[in-house]
């Protein structure tokens, strides 16, 4: 047994170095919100035949990009090229052209290496982190806005290489970060001002995710084109991949410090504010970083620097080479979209507890379509909120009609016990199941008929006794046009 003084000289050591880096571990976000940079991610591996255990690995690549662009625990080499990847600073189309050109080359040799060297651990990192900043240009830029919808309102899906700019086209621009700086018309920006779509609590932020989503698509096919160039059967290897050990501490991670991060001005930053609490935060940075790395850290750390920067990312200076081109992928799907429009502790009786007895709800949306499940920003202490929660969904084109399931839940937290399942319902069980013929939007099961406007919505109320909630949504669709 440790002497006592020894233990708590080294429990305060601990807490001390845990509590100084959490000051700096998550600054203004750089990126869409790890929540979206998680789906579109899943979305893209998924089209592809990944499995879920590679699926997971690089999604949390993608999280770490953001995390060690602002964390003092990452080598100072390291910091310094990841503020690299997430197309900031970009004031002219020449410099964003040029950006482009030299992370494609940096990419495909990046990769081809990684595939020589049968790294597999290298190559989904290398996914993850190149994924991260291709969707982050979306949002960063005023891409959205030189690209509008047509007539049809259908979402658009050219991206930066199936539709480069052309002479007398509008200007393309990044925000600056953190601070406005000769050239720069627009910042970045937070959740309330700026160029950014980080979040669905932004303007425009479903436009911004769908051309994410087609450039996510466009992107793996290039990855698995300059891989295949190498060994066409490595491949396989990455979409199979095993755990390499850390893999659900480093995921629940990617959840729970987006969530709970409650420094600088913080909020929560899983999918827009509204989750974050500091005591939680803490709690669980200190545990996951004075924990050993993880073998996908330790890859992260050591190898990718030198690969994904050996030329750096200016938008000052084209490629030296010529750089190689990512193809259009036709994509043949649709969006089926539901918002959450308002969510509410219903009335209590005589006899009935309140869903959080000591206080506020903390609400949370589970919200699975067509199998993949979405889990919506926390919105602490509100027992009536109008919250952000849009949840987008991409199905073929062939879909007759798609599934739905709707939990949602009061979050306890790490520091207060198992999370709480909330009746919706009426009669038995507490979660809404029902489908949606996508020709018609009619939905059938536990909510019915064609509600796929804000003026005309659902609500669900609960009737079970505990926990009841009322919530109101729509669910509809768009079509999304192929690049």
């Amino acid at each position: 047994m440790k002497p006592l003084a020894h233990t708590a000289f080294s429990w305060v050591l601990r807490w001390l170095v845990g509590t100084v880096l959490t000051l700096f571990t998550l600054l203004p976000a750089f990126a869409h919100d790890t929540g979206h940079h998680a789906d579109l991610t899943r979305e893209a591996l998924a089209a592809d035949g990944f499995g879920e255990t590679a699926i997971r690995v690089v999604q949390v690549q993608n999280w770490l990009t953001d995390y060690y662009s602002n964390s003092p625990t990452a080598p100072s080499s390291l910091k310094a090229g990841l503020e690299e990847l997430h197309c900031d600073n970009l004031f002219t189309t020449q410099a964003i052209q040029n950006y482009h050109g030299r992370f494609l080359v940096n990419a495909r040799d990046a990769v081809r290496q990684a595939t020589a060297d049968h790294n597999a651990l290298a190559l989904l990192t290398l996914l993850g982190v190149s994924l991260h900043t291709m969707q982050d240009f979306y949002s960063h830029s005023n891409w959205v806005e030189t690209h509008p919808p047509g007539p049809d309102g259908a979402f658009r899906t050219d991206t930066i290489f199936t539709n480069p700019p052309r002479p007398g086209d509008p200007p393309l621009f990044t925000g600056a970060y953190p601070n406005l700086r000769p050239g720069a018309t627009m910042l970045h920006g937070d959740y309330v001002s700026g160029l950014n779509k980080d979040s669905y609590v932004r303007p425009r932020w479903a436009e911004g995710y769908v051309f994410a989503y087609a450039v996510s698509r466009q992107w793996v096919n290039a990855v698995r084109t300059w891989s295949q160039e190498v060994d066409r059967n490595f491949w396989r290897t990455i979409q199979t991949f095993g755990d390499p050990g850390g893999l659900a501490g480093d995921f629940d991670a990617a959840f729970r410090i987006s969530e709970w991060v409650a420094l600088n001005g913080a909020n929560g930053h899983w999918k827009g504010f509204g989750s974050g609490s500091l005591a939680e935060f803490l709690a669980f940075e200190l545990r996951w970083t004075t924990s050993p790395d993880s073998a996908m850290v330790r890859e992260f750390k050591s190898n990718l620097t030198p690969l994904l920067l050996s030329q750096h990312l200016t938008g000052d200076t084209p490629p030296t080479t010529t750089p190689p081109t990512v193809a259009g992928l036709p994509l043949n799907v649709r969006a089926v979209l539901l918002r959450t429009l308002r969510v509410r502790e219903a009335p209590v009786g005589l006899f009935e507890l309140k869903i959080d007895p000591g206080g506020k709800a903390d609400f949370f949306a589970e919200i699975q379509i067509a199998g993949q499940t979405f889990i919506e920003a926390t919105q602490i202490d509100r027992s009536d909120v109008r919250p952000f929660w849009t949840t987008i969904k991409f199905v073929p084109t062939t879909t007759r009609s798609v599934a739905v399931r709707y939990r949602l839940w009061d979050e306890d937290g790490a520091l207060r016990g198992d999370d709480d399942l909330c009746d919706i319902r009426t009669g038995r069980g507490s979660d809404l199941n029902f489908n949606m013929n996508l020709a018609t939007r009619m939905c059938s099961g536990d909510v019915a008929g064609i509600r796929d406007r804000e003026a005309r919505a659902f609500q669900a109320t609960g009737t079970g006794g505990a926990n009841r909630a009322i919530v109101n949504f729509f669910i509809t669709t768009r079509n999304v046009r192929n690049p």
